[in-house]
C-alpha cells in the first residue's frame, strides 16, 4: 500500500507540475476518486456514465455505476448499520465478444424494460457540469441517496 501511495502521489505531482493529462484505468474506486478530475464508467467496453468525481460518487445516475458504488466494502462494524442497500446484480456478465444488443447492461439491470433490449441509449447530458449518462431509466435521487449512504460509510 505504501508503494501504491508513493506512485499515486508521484503521478499527482507530475500532473500538477508539468500540466499533464493522464488516462487512468482502474477498478479501485477510492483511488479513482483521489486521482481523477473526470471519470468515465464503462460496462463491456461502452461508456455508460461520465462526470466529475463528486457527480459520480455523490449522485450516480446509471444503474451500473450505482451497483459499483454500492459494492464498496464497509470495514467498520458501526458503519454497516448506516449503509444504504447494496445493489446485487442478477445473472452472469455477458461475453464481451458477443455483448447484448442495445443497452449492454440490460440483461443484468434492475430497471430494464423492453426498450433497453431494442434501442441503445445515447450518452446524453443529464445535468451537472460534465454529467452524461447512457440510460433510458437513470437512477432517481431517492435511489442514489441509498447508494450514497453506503458509500460514505465505506469511505468514513
Amino acid at each position: 500500500m505504501s508503494i501504491q501511495a508513493q506512485v499515486l502521489n508521484l503521478l499527482q505531482e507530475l500532473k500538477r507540475d508539468l500540466g499533464l493529462t493522464l488516462v487512468f484505468i482502474a477498478h479501485d474506486l477510492a483511488v479513482v476518486r483521489h486521482v481523477c478530475d473526470r471519470i468515465a464508467v464503462m460496462y463491456l467496453g461502452k461508456i455508460v456514465e461520465t462526470g466529475t468525481p463528486d457527480e459520480i460518487y455523490e449522485h450516480p445516475r446509471h444503474p451500473y455505476t450505482g451497483a459499483l458504488l454500492s459494492a464498496v466494502p464497509v470495514a467498520r462494524v458501526e458503519q454497516r448499520s448506516r449503509r444504504g442497500k447494496r445493489i446485487v446484480l442478477a445473472g452472469d456478465v455477458p461475453s464481451p465478444v458477443a455483448p447484448p444488443r442495445a443497452c449492454r447492461f440490460h440483461t443484468r439491470c434492475p430497471k430494464a424494460q423492453s426498450i433497453c433490449s431494442e434501442v441503445e441509449p445515447p450518452l446524453e447530458h443529464k445535468g451537472g457540469s460534465e454529467r452524461h449518462v447512457a440510460c433510458h431509466f437513470p437512477l432517481t435521487e431517492a435511489e442514489d441517496e441509498q447508494i450514497l449512504v453506503r458509500h460514505r460509510a465505506a469511505a468514513g
